[in-house]
């Protein structure tokens, strides 16, 4: 297996099921990038995410993101509280559509935005989650079949790794939903509704994330807004196997006027030896499916 995927060079096939596949975005510098596109923010540039990435040392995750959107949220009156900001990110290892690993209860989900509408009351990582909308709430999308019906669907819809409107259905929703995608089968589920709480995580300014080497401009990717945090792996030993892990991540807006997503891979020291939790699938044999080279760039 490591001689199959030896390096965070390597993508994870999340959509299998549909024949499609969610490729890992692109390498520099040591962060792995899913770029959105520059045009799909409904409501205008304040609500536009360009870009999204991760990356991981011995001991932790680094997460950025660059949007028009800033961490706190925008105020608005046509909000129930009187606030537009970020959904809570969702990271998903079972190497299955985003419904189904949910209905199995192997979603992991990260609340980073303090201001959120969010289900759970601490920032930090949480399992066993569920997810609901605050689409409308927020003066946004309940579905993706209506935000694409406003004209939307952009190249790169959810950035890199979830480039079309078929793959987002199918990778929100399954290869089902995708062949007959209706306002009715489609919902947004933005925030965690309820989950476990594993631990808290640091948030990180620009300045921060710049300092560990992160570039967005390097894809001419650079928003008002640059934020992001660090998640210590000891908080994932427990719910990982040891091993190369790979997921497929997304964050939506609280309007859910736009979203992006990454593929990418974290490395749980081997000698932690955490058994597997019910849930979730290693990658072995089973997992073989949903691994495909990474088309990276590393400069």
């Amino acid at each position: 297996m490591n001689k199959l995927v030896g390096s965070v060079a390597v993508g994870v096939c999340l959509l299998a099921t549909t024949g499609q596949q969610a490729q890992a975005g692109e390498m520099y510098q040591g962060w792995n990038y899913g770029i959105d596109s520059f045009s799909d923010g409904s409501g205008g540039k304040k609500y536009e995410i360009k870009g999204f990435a991760v990356k991981e040392t011995t001991d932790s995750v680094y997460v950025a993101l660059t949007a028009g959107t800033p961490l706190n949220g925008i105020a608005s009156n046509n909000a129930d509280d009187g606030n537009v900001g970020w959904g809570d990110m969702f990271f998903n290892f079972s190497g299955k559509d985003f419904a189904t690993a949910e209905a199995e209860g192997s979603l992991l989900g990260v609340r980073f935005a303090p201001t959120n509408e969010s289900g759970v009351n601490q920032v930090g990582l949480y399992n066993n989650i569920t997810t609901k909308s605050v689409g409308l709430a927020n003066n946004g999308y309940d579905n993706l079949k209506r935000y694409y019906n406003k004209g939307f669907g952009k190249a790169n819809t959810m950035g890199t790794d979830i480039a079309t409107k078929n793959e987002a259905y199918s990778y929100l929703h399954g290869n089902a939903v995708a062949a007959n995608p209706k306002q009715n089968n489609t919902p947004l589920y933005n925030i965690i509704d309820s989950g476990d709480f594993l631990g808290g995580i640091d948030l990180l300014n620009g300045a921060q994330l710049a300092a560990k080497g992160l570039n967005f401009g390097h894809f001419n990717a650079n928003s008002p807004h640059t934020f992001g945090f660090q998640l210590d792996k000891s908080l994932l030993s427990g719910v990982l196997p040891g091993g190369i892990n790979s997921f497929m991540a997304h964050v939506l807006l609280e309007c859910a006027n736009d979203g992006v997503a990454l593929a990418g891979n974290i490395d749980i020291p081997e000698s932690q030896d955490v058994p597997e939790p019910v849930g979730l699938v290693s990658l072995g044999f089973a997992g073989l499916a949903f691994l495909k080279s990474r088309k990276g760039r590393q400069a």
